[in-house]
C-alpha cells in the first residue's frame, strides 16, 4: 500500500472515530450539552444556504491571513536583523523575552482603547501572536546555521547571495514553517477572541452571539469552523513546505 493511501486511510479512520466519540458523548450527556454531529451539520447547511456562514468564514479568514502574513514577515525580519547585528541582539534580547511573556489575548482591551473597534486592533492582536512565535523559532534556526560551512563557502569565493541561497535558506526554512505551524492555532484563537469583543461578523462573533442566546449548536458549529480553518491553513503550509524544501523526507 502506498504511503499516501495509508495516510488517507488513517485520516478517514481518525475522523470516523472522532465522529463516533462525538455521537456517543451527545447520547450520554444530552443534546443541549453536546449537540450531535447531525445537528451541527444541519445548522451548517442552513447557514450556508442563507449566506451567513460564508460571510463569517470570509471575515475570519481575511483577519487570520492578514495578521499571519504581517506577523510572520516581522518575526522573520527581526530574527534576521538581530543575527546580523550581534550588539543589537545582546541589547534587545532581554526586552524581547519580556514582551514574549506578556499574554497577547490580554492586550485586547488595550488595543481597542487605543485603536477603536475596527479592523486594526484585531489584525494587530493576530500579528503580535504570530510575530513572537515565528521570531523565536526562526532565530533558533539561524543559530543552527553551520558557521564553518559559511566561512568555507566564502573562502572559495561564494557571494553573500549564493551563501544565503545554498546554505542559510535550506537550514532555516524548516524552522520557519515549523514556526508558522505552531503559531497557526494561536493565531486562530487570537482572531476569535478579537471577534468576540469587537466585531459584528466573523466566526468569533457568531460563537459569542450563540453563547448569549444559549445556542449550544451554534457554539459547536463555530468550534468546528475554527478547526476546519486551522486544518485548511495547515494543508496550505504543508504544500508550501513540500514546494520550498526540496529533498526533505516527506514520509516516515
Amino acid at each position: 500500500m502506498a504511503a499516501s493511501t495509508r495516510n488517507f486511510t488513517a485520516v478517514v479512520v481518525g475522523l470516523g472515530g472522532l465522529g463516533l466519540a462525538w455521537q456517543l458523548a451527545s447520547k450520554a450527556v444530552g443534546e443541549y450539552w453536546v449537540p450531535g454531529p447531525q445537528a451541527v451539520a444541519l445548522r451548517l447547511m442552513s447557514e450556508l444556504s442563507s449566506g451567513k456562514l460564508l460571510l463569517d468564514v470570509a471575515s475570519t479568514f481575511q483577519l487570520l491571513l492578514a495578521g499571519t502574513l504581517l506577523g510572520a514577515s516581522l518575526g522573520i525580519g527581526l530574527a534576521c536583523l538581530l543575527r546580523l547585528l550581534p550588539r543589537a541582539d545582546a541589547a534587545l534580547q532581554p526586552f524581547i523575552t519580556a514582551l514574549m511573556s506578556v499574554p497577547k489575548l490580554g492586550l485586547v482591551p488595550l488595543l481597542v482603547l487605543w485603536f477603536g473597534t475596527g479592523w486594526a486592533p484585531k489584525v494587530m492582536l493576530v500579528t503580535l501572536t504570530v510575530l513572537f512565535i515565528v521570531f523565536s523559532i526562526t532565530y533558533a534556526g539561524l543559530v543552527t546555521v553551520n558557521a564553518k560551512l559559511v566561512m568555507t563557502a566564502r573562502v572559495f569565493g561564494a557571494t553573500p547571495l549564493q551563501v544565503t541561497k545554498s546554505i542559510v535558506l535550506p537550514s532555516v526554512l524548516p524552522f520557519v514553517f515549523t514556526g508558522l505551524e505552531v503559531a497557526l492555532p494561536w493565531a486562530v484563537s487570537a482572531a476569535l477572541v478579537a471577534e468576540y469583543l469587537s466585531a459584528k461578523v466573523g466566526i468569533g462573533h457568531a460563537i459569542e452571539h450563540a453563547r448569549q442566546m444559549s445556542d449550544s449548536v451554534g457554539i459547536y458549529l463555530g468550534i468546528v469552523l475554527a478547526t476546519l480553518l486551522v486544518l485548511a491553513f495547515n494543508g496550505v503550509l504543508w504544500a508550501l513546505r513540500r514546494l520550498c524544501i526540496k529533498g526533505q523526507p516527506q514520509e516516515f
